[in-house]
C-alpha cells in the first residue's frame, strides 16, 4: 500500500513539475525563414547582428528555411523586430583636463521581438515578449577606433537577441 501511494504521489508531482523534453517542440515546428520586420532604429549593423544570430540559432536545431519570404508568399517567417538601441556611459569617469569625466566604457543596450507569420499576407502568430541584450564597449581614445570597438559590440549583442528571441519563439 505505501508503495502504491508513493507511486501516485510521485506521478501527480511529476505531472504539474514544468518538466519538458528539451527539443520536443523543434521535432514538431515547421522551418522557418528569417526576415527583419521595416524598423525604426538606424544601426545596419545591430539589425544583421540579430538577423544573424537568429539565422544561427534556427540551423543548430534544424529549422532554417531554404525559402525566401520575400519572393515565395508561402515561405514561413520568423519575423524579427529590433525596436531600440540604447547607449550610456558605465564604469566610473575619468577625469580630463578640458572637459566633464569620460566614461571608462560604453554600455549599448538592444531590445528587440520575434513573431512567426506562416505567409507574407498572414497575420502574426505567437508573438513574443520583449527582450533586451546589453553589451559594453571600452572607450577609446581615438575615434576611428572606438567605433570600430562599439560596432563589433553592437553585432555581438544582436548576434546574442537573436539567438535568444529564437529561443523564445519556438517554446
Amino acid at each position: 500500500m505505501k508503495k502504491l501511494v508513493a507511486a501516485l504521489a510521485a506521478l501527480l508531482g511529476a505531472s504539474g513539475c514544468g518538466y519538458r523534453v528539451v527539443g520536443a517542440e523543434a521535432e514538431s515546428a515547421e522551418p522557418l525563414a528569417v526576415v527583419p520586420a521595416p524598423g525604426v532604429v538606424t544601426s545596419a549593423v545591430a539589425e544583421e547582428g540579430v538577423v544573424a544570430g537568429a539565422r544561427a540559432e534556427l540551423a543548430a536545431t534544424g529549422l532554417l528555411a531554404s525559402c525566401d519570404p520575400r519572393t515565395d508568399a508561402r515561405c514561413p517567417a520568423l519575423v524579427i523586430e529590433l525596436m531600440r538601441i540604447e547607449e550610456g556611459g558605465a564604469a566610473p569617469g575619468l577625469a580630463t583636463r578640458d572637459g566633464p569625466p569620460l566614461a571608462r566604457s560604453v554600455t549599448l543596450t538592444l531590445r528587440g521581438r520575434a513573431f512567426i507569420r506562416r505567409t507574407k499576407d498572414a497575420p502574426p502568430e505567437r508573438p513574443g515578449p520583449d527582450l533586451t541584450v546589453r553589451e559594453f564597449a571600452a572607450r577609446e581614445d581615438d575615434p576611428t577606433r572606438f567605433h570600430a570597438t562599439r560596432e563589433e559590440a553592437l553585432r555581438r549583442a544582436g548576434k546574442r537577441l537573436g539567438a535568444l528571441l529564437v529561443r523564445r519563439a519556438l517554446e
